[in-house]
């Protein structure tokens, strides 16, 4: 009765350690076959963010501190007053 339950417990064990073999091979195949579209899409996001951090840089550079108070001010007390 032991001695059934042990081979169980490994052919159990054997079992699971087989899927996530299979599993991690699947998944290298899988990365390695979308490699190409995978550099494409990265190099697509990073020419993405570098515009957009220059976009905000010449947004914030645009005007002085003063000028950005009297504006936001001026925008705050228009919307209180409808």
């Amino acid at each position: 009765m032991i001695g059934n339950a042990v081979m169980l417990m490994f052919v159990g064990m054997s079992v699971v350690f087989v899927f996530l073999v299979l599993l991690s091979l699947a998944m290298s195949l899988l990365a390695y076959c979308t490699r190409e579209h995978t550099r494409r899409e990265e190099v697509a996001l990073a020419e993405e963010d570098l515009a957009r951090k220059q976009k905000k840089n010449k947004i914030i550079n645009t005007g002085d501190i003063d000028t950005q108070t009297a504006v936001i001010s001026a925008a705050v007390h228009a919307f209180r007053s409808t």
